[in-house]
């Protein structure tokens, strides 16, 4: 696909996302807006501890790999 045609799809679909538009006449409740602040605060926590864990992997491996590297020298060396 052509740059082109991709941003004719993207005008349609706003186009049509507002030629459809009305007002909902909803009412927000404080439950509501405690609800969306929990499920933020929750993705928050759980990037954060995502990226916690996968730095210690990589710390962890890298830490193997240069622990080997150095017997491995020490080994060259004693020969």
């Amino acid at each position: 696909m052509t740059i082109i045609k991709i941003i004719k799809f993207y005008f349609w679909i706003i186009f049509l996302f507002f030629a459809f538009w009305s007002p909902a006449y909803a009412y927000l409740d404080p439950g509501t807006i405690s609800i969306v602040l929990q499920a933020i605060l929750a993705a928050i926590a759980g990037v954060a501890a995502t990226y916690k864990l996968w730095l210690f992997k990589l710390k962890s491996f890298l830490s193997k790999i240069i622990k080997r590297l150095k017997t491995k020298n020490n080994n060259f060396k004693d020969k």
